[in-house]
């Protein structure tokens, strides 16, 4: 297997079309054709790019030289910490906005605040000992569930005008149908642009 075997094969693996490999990298589609044809080669900082959009190895693209297999124990562990941390983060954003119907106060958050808190440290335990980048969907899931309570507060408190002040005040969250609907569409355009935001990080 040469270098265009290999850069089809992981193109393949990773469910991108020749096109969306393109994007990425920042050539066009008629240039990753003609790397996996053999008709070219790619430039040494489209091998480094290739490499880190792979998750492999320069040495690996350009000679076959396999990456050495990490611990399948500390792997294992990190898969767990990252379902336990989205997890987590869903079980405190449940248990926060439902505790703030019964009694709205700041009190009643602060519950649900600790579970994402001890989420997020499950997930940032389990990239250490993995060494690896988590899946997109794990890192994505989490800051959209990790951003709602805030992001919901700081819009029922535009709403009103100003922000809450603790326990008499009513719920800083949208509350009107109208409210509801603004923030549903802001909260969607939070989710894209965050998604957008960590697609590009993941290229660097």
């Amino acid at each position: 297997m040469n270098l265009a075997d290999r850069i089809q094969a992981l193109r393949k693996a990773g469910g991108m079309s020749q096109e969306d490999l393109a994007n990425q990298v920042g050539v066009s589609r008629q240039a990753v054709s003609k790397w996996e044809s053999g008709q070219s080669l790619p430039e040494l900082d489209k091998v480094v790019e290739l490499s880190q959009l792979f998750e492999t190895s320069t040495d690996y693209l350009l000679k076959g030289v396999e990456p050495e297999k990490r611990d399948k124990g500390n792997c294992f562990a990190s898969r767990v910490l990252y379902i336990a941390s989205t997890a987590f983060i869903f079980i405190g954003l449940f248990a926060g906005c439902a505790s703030w119907y019964e009694d709205q106060s700041l009190a009643s958050i602060l519950g649900g605040a600790c579970a994402q808190a001890l989420g997020a440290a499950g997930y940032f335990i389990g990239r250490a000992l993995s060494g690896e980048r988590p899946p997109f969907a794990v890192k994505w899931l989490n800051v959209m569930a990790a951003a709602f309570m805030p992001a919901s507060m700081l819009a029922g408190a535009f709403f009103r005008g100003g922000p809450s002040a603790f326990p008499n005040d009513p719920a800083p969250y949208p509350t009107e149908l109208r409210q509801l609907a603004v923030f549903a569409l802001l909260y969607a355009a939070l989710g894209a642009a965050s998604c957008l935001w960590l697609r590009r990080r993941g290229q660097k």
